[in-house]
């Protein structure tokens, strides 16, 4: 509840007291049921059989009330009917179910094969009444080939066991009610009455269903030398279908776009995990774990008669434009823009004889798109299309916020009572479109503060071929001047500590004292100009866009663990 008194700043600016009271609530449960069933028999045969049944309920709603200019306000908002003004009221709700049975069999043979298959039935609110269910089927099987007689007396391999499994996921994670017709409400005044008005919301879908996953994966689990080498290797193939996106309509629908499950994303990849026992003694051991993974994904296809989509993220009002696009058989959500060409330079033109300056055959003429006569010191871009002048048709893919590979490494040593640990994050080959230094190179804003970089503006005694001269730029474009590369190799978390020797600490009475410095984020290799490359992904249509975004912190920990 807020209130403004007469005399507050508040009220001042609001033409007198006024006050709102508003009440939320969310609510959320669930019930879940198994029975589970395991049987041994033969000695070498294990069975057990899951059934299940679940069911979630999720609530969101709000109800908000205004008033303003109330003749007296000691009652605060205990009665907004006092305010001159008639009060407001709004009020919102959103629910959402779901229902969902499941069974479970899993059948070992003496620990050597096992074979696992389990099959959902969902049901979800969100979708149409004709499609509010889904079947999920998915099939695992394993093989312990370390148990096999022919593989007990090799003494290096301690285990090695082969994965496969295939199964079906189902996505309902989607605003509520797309699939009903919707209304928003309109207030007009005609003559002494105010009348209400419906118009539709949004155009309804009455063919919304499950958007599913398939994935196929393979794998192999390997150990060495008594287990002081482990190898865990992936490969996986996941396909999306019946992709829920957001689809442009004819204008004649009178709607601009409309949710449907169309399209279709291929990920796939290979991810790699090892941990070995470096060294092992009394007093001195040393342990690595590392991991790494490539995974690409790519739009296999979308709606009838579409090979791709663009996509927007907000930054300011200059910068409306489409700044993303997912072409079918590409990465999804590729950055889009104009190819960063340099700058403008006198020896792009030549003088003719009535003293004017033209530019020279073969480069690409900007005029039309930037609004006035080119000349040096204006932005360039590259040509895409061929015809000889910039337009919107050169807009191209400019970065792939995907990376080529990324991963990790732990390294844990111990050495006479003194332990050390740390450990190593990487990514490499992502792209970062860097917004908050395209903002602030907007030279064209001259009372507003802008990068340092501006400072080496071109001007006519600097032939600048990076950043245009301050009327040279085209505000609100995208450009690759402002992609940058966001690889980076990171100092997650290094931890130092000594362990009190036993025999010292039992005459103080204590079981255990250790004595610990840590930090978090100490360090980051990167040639990222932005605070910090691991950006934010606004959604997977609009990946690594660095705008307002807060620098991690660093931090430093000092601290004791006492046993008694």
């Amino acid at each position: 509840n807020l209130f403004y008194k007469e005399g507050t700043s508040s009220a001042d600016r609001g033409g007198g007291p006024y006050g709102d009271s508003r009440t939320r609530r969310y609510m959320r449960y669930g019930v879940t049921n198994q029975l589970t069933y395991t049987q041994t028999f033969a000695k070498k045969h294990r069975l057990q059989v899951t059934l299940g049944h679940e069911t979630t309920y999720e609530l969101n709603d709000e109800l908000y009330g205004q008033a303003k200019d109330f003749p007296l306000d000691d009652l605060g908002t205990d009665n907004l009917g006092l305010g001159a003004v008639p009060a407001s009221v709004t009020s919102t709700k959103s629910d959402k179910r779901r229902l969902s049975f499941f069974g479970r069999a899993f059948y070992s043979y003496d620990n050597r094969y096992m074979l696992t298959a389990t099959v959902r039935g969902d049901a979800s609110s969100v979708f149409a009444a004709d499609y509010k269910w889904g079947c999920f089927p998915s099939f695992a099987f394993a093989w312990n080939m370390s148990n096999e007689k022919w593989l007990k007396n090799v003494d290096w391999l301690s285990n090695l066991k082969l994965r496969a499994g295939w199964g079906m996921v189902g996505n309902d994670r989607l605003t509520n009610y797309l699939s009903l017709s919707l209304y928003n409400s309109m207030k007009y005044g005609q003559g002494g009455q105010q009348l209400t008005v419906l118009t539709p919301a949004h155009l309804a879908n009455k063919n919304l269903k499950w958007e599913s996953s398939m994935t196929t994966n393979v794998g192999i689990d390997a150990g060495f030398f008594k287990d002081r080498l482990n190898v865990t290797l992936d490969a996986f193939l996941k396909d999306s279908h019946d992709l829920l996106l957001k689809q442009d309509l004819a204008l004649s629908t009178g709607f601009e776009s409309q949710w449907q499950n169309v399209g279709q994303i291929r990920n796939k990849g290979i991810e790699l995990s090892i941990n070995s026992i470096n060294i092992s003694r009394t007093n001195f051991s040393w342990t690595t774990d590392f991991n790494i993974s490539f995974i690409r994904n790519t739009l296999m296809n979308l709606q009838s008669g579409k090979d791709y989509m663009l996509s927007d993220v907000w930054i300011n009002s200059a910068f409306e434009g489409y700044k993303y696009i997912s072409k079918v058989g590409q990465p999804i959500g590729s950055m889009y823009g104009y190819v960063s060409d340099g700058v403008y330079q006198d020896s792009d033109f030549v003088m003719h004889y009535d003293g004017t300056k033209h530019l020279k055959p073969g480069i690409a003429d900007i005029s039309e798109h930037y609004g006035k006569e080119v000349a040096p010191g204006v932005v360039k871009y590259k040509d895409i299309d061929g015809d000889g002048k910039i337009t919107p048709d050169d807009r191209t893919v400019i970065g792939n916020g995907q990376p080529d590979f990324f991963g990790g490494m732990v390294n844990s040593f111990y050495i006479y009572g003194v332990d050390l640990s740390f450990m190593l994050q990487f990514s490499y080959g992502n792209d970062i479109f860097n917004a908050q230094r395209m903002v602030g190179n907007q030279t064209d804003l001259e009372r507003s503060n802008m990068m340092g970089e501006v400072r080496n503006r071109w001007r006519p005694d600097n032939a600048s071929n990076t950043v245009p001269s301050a009327k040279g730029i085209i505000r609100g474009d995208i450009t690759s001047r402002f992609i940058e590369d966001g690889s980076f190799l990171r100092c997650n978390d290094i931890t130092v500590g000594y362990t009190i020797p036993e025999n010292v600490t039992k005459k103080w009475g204590i079981s255990k004292a250790r004595f610990y410095a840590s930090a978090t984020n100490l360090f980051i290799l990167t040639n990222y100009s932005g605070y910090d490359p691991e950006v934010d992904i606004q959604t997977g249509l609009t990946p690594c866009i660095d705008y307002n975004r807060y620098p991690r912190n660093r931090s430093f920990v000092f601290g004791t663990n006492i046993t008694f």
